[in-house]
């Protein structure tokens, strides 16, 4: 059953966006055992899609934890009034990015958990992206 969009006009996930150890071996895994399809891929980064949702794989760091989820990002139904609900809310707003296609508020939520609103004027466009994205390689 689909539930009422709220007065926080969330529509449901966007994209989530993993760290992990060996990039190559993921992104096979995701597309070979997965079915899942190349959006896009840097040297460090690859965006999968499946259906209209994404899955973002990056390359963690030196020190940086592995296999956990980097940041969830949801959807939001309108974007004016939705700072001033989250600062009425409290939560700590940790950044906000404009870009042609989407607007996004980055937030901290529970236990260190990154969290990205996106909305965007066409709902048909593509979920952003955090970085430059090369042409998918050819398998």
């Amino acid at each position: 059953m689909k539930s009422p969009v709220r007065e926080f006009g969330l529509l449901g996930f966007d994209h989530v966006d993993l760290r992990v150890k060996d990039l190559p071996k993921a992104r096979r895994f995701f597309v070979e055992q997965m079915g899942m399809d190349v959006l896009g891929e840097g040297e460090d980064h690859a965006y999968l899609l499946f259906g209209d949702q994404v899955l973002g794989l990056h390359a963690a760091k030196d020190g940086e934890a592995l296999g956990g989820v980097d940041h969830i990002a949801l959807r939001v139904s309108e974007w004016t009034g939705l700072k001033s609900r989250v600062q009425r809310s409290r939560v700590v707003i940790t950044g906000e990015k404009e870009r042609a296609t989407s607007r996004s508020l980055f937030l901290r939520g529970p236990s260190g958990i990154q969290i990205e609103l996106v909305w965007r004027p066409d709902p048909g466009t593509p979920p952003p992206h955090h970085g430059a994205c090369a042409p998918p390689k050819r398998a």
